[in-house]
C-alpha cells in the first residue's frame, strides 16, 4: 500500500491510500510535502500505527522541505510512528519552542488520558478565542469535546486514536481560525451504528455518516445521539464552519456559516480504517 502526500494539506485534498501497490507493505511517501494540517498530521500516524498493528512494514519517506520535515518532528508525526519504521530522508533537528498556546502536537488518545488531552486542548482553545469571541471558544471546545468521547468509546481500538490541533493567524490566509483532527482505528461509523436496531439494515458508509450526523442518532438504542448534530448547529453560529468525517468508503463534508449550512457525502476510492473527523472554525468578523 502507498500513500502519496503531495504539496500542501494533502490528506485533506486528494490524496488516497493506494490499494494497487504491495498490501502487505505502507510506504507513506511524504518526499513531496510542503504544509501539513492537523489532518495530515494525526492521519499520517494514525495510518502507520493502523498498518503496523496488522503486522505490516511501514515506510515514511521524510519531506525534502526542510521547513516540512522540521514541523513533521516539530508535532511529534514522527515520535508516534510505529516501532522499527524505516525512515528515508534526513532527519531534522528537533528544536522546539513553547507553543502551547498555538498548537497541540500530535498526541494518543486513550480513556485514561482523555480528560488531561480536553484540558490541555481547552487551554489552548481559551488563549485563542480570548481575543475573539468567549463564546465561541466555549462552543468550540464543546464540540472538541465531542470528538474526543466518540474516539473513546465509539472509536476505540487497540491502536487508539490521535489529535493534532493548531490556531492560525490569517495574516496569509483567509483570517484567523482554529483546526483540530482525531483520527481513530476503531470499527467505523457503520459498524457502531449497527449495534442499534434502527439502524441494523443501514446500507453503506456513505448512508452512515449522513445518518450520525441527524439529530437524535444514536449506536447504543436510545435518543441521545445530539452530539454531531449539536457540534455543526451550535458552533456555525460563531463564524464560518467547516466539518468532515471520514470512515470506511465514505466522507461527508458540512459547510457552515450563521445564515446557511450545507452538506455533502461522497464514497471514496480508498478505506479509511476507523473514523476520521476534522473541524475548521473561523472567526466571525462580528465576534
Amino acid at each position: 500500500m502507498e500513500l502519496v502526500l503531495l504539496g500542501e494539506r494533502p490528506l485533506a485534498q486528494a490524496a488516497l491510500l493506494n490499494f494497487n501497490s504491495d498490501p502487505d507493505h505502507l510506504v507513506i511517501d511524504a518526499a513531496r510535502l510542503t504544509f501539513a494540517c492537523p489532518l495530515d498530521l494525526a492521519g499520517i500516524v494514525a495510518t502507520a500505527n493502523w498498518a503496523a498493528a496488522a503486522s505490516m512494514p511501514v515506510t515514511l519517506k521524510m519531506p525534502v522541505d526542510p521547513n516540512a520535515a522540521s514541523y513533521l518532528q516539530r508535532m511529534d508525526v514522527i515520535q508516534l510512528m510505529p516501532p522499527r519504521i524505516d525512515l528515508v530522508g534526513r532527519m531534522p533537528v528537533d528544536a522546539r519552542t513553547d507553543l502551547r498556546n498555538r498548537l497541540l502536537e500530535v498526541t494518543p488518545i486513550n480513556p485514561s488520558n482523555v480528560d488531561s488531552v480536553q484540558e490541555r486542548l481547552g487551554r489552548l482553545i481559551d488563549a485563542f478565542y480570548a481575543e475573539h469571541s468567549v463564546a465561541a471558544g466555549r462552543r468550540v471546545s464543546t464540540a472538541c469535546g465531542e470528538l474526543l468521547d466518540n474516539a473513546v468509546t465509539h472509536g476505540s481500538s487497540p491502536t487508539g486514536a490521535f489529535i493534532a490541533a493548531q490556531t492560525y493567524t490569517g495574516t496569509t490566509t483567509e483570517g484567523p481560525r482554529f483546526e483540530v483532527a482525531v483520527c481513530d482505528t476503531g470499527i467505523g461509523v457503520r459498524a457502531h451504528l449497527r449495534n442499534n436496531p434502527r439502524y441494523r439494515l443501514i446500507p453503506h458508509d456513505r448512508a452512515a455518516l449522513s445518518t450520525a450526523l441527524k439529530a437524535g442518532t444514536s449506536g447504543v438504542g436510545d435518543d441521545r445521539g445530539n452530539g454531531l448534530s449539536d457540534l455543526v448547529s451550535r458552533t456555525r453560529h460563531h463564524g464560518d464552519l467547516r466539518f468532515e468525517m471520514r470512515s470506511g468508503h465514505a466522507e461527508i463534508t458540512v459547510v457552515g456559516s450563521p445564515t446557511h449550512c450545507e452538506q455533502k457525502t461522497l464514497d471514496r476510492q480508498d478505506e479509511t480504517a476507523g473514523t476520521w473527523a476534522w473541524l475548521s472554525h473561523w472567526i466571525a468578523p462580528s465576534e
